[in-house]
């Protein structure tokens, strides 16, 4: 299926977010998500040795969930960003 120039440039500003009543319809760019890359492959935090968790292994979740909350805010931020 051929695509006309209209239909083109249409699809194009809607996938640049340009077209302002198609904005949530924009493709997301890497570097709106690149915080999520830097995410560790590695948790601090292992499992309870316990049944209650000592204050190491809670720091430790605490750590890593902080991180983790970081970064999705980032992203967060940067789509909102474009939205707005």
């Amino acid at each position: 299926m051929a695509l006309g120039t209209d239909q083109l440039v249409e699809k194009i500003e809607t996938l640049d977010g340009a077209r302002p009543r198609a904005k949530r319809k924009a493709a997301v760019r890497i570097e709106d998500i690149a915080a999520l890359l830097a995410v560790e492959p590695q948790m601090q935090a292992k499992a309870a040795a316990g049944a209650t968790p000592t204050k190491q292994e809670y720091d430790a979740l605490l750590a890593d969930t902080a991180k983790l909350q970081q970064r999705l805010l980032a992203v967060a931020e940067a789509l909102r960003a474009r939205l707005v």
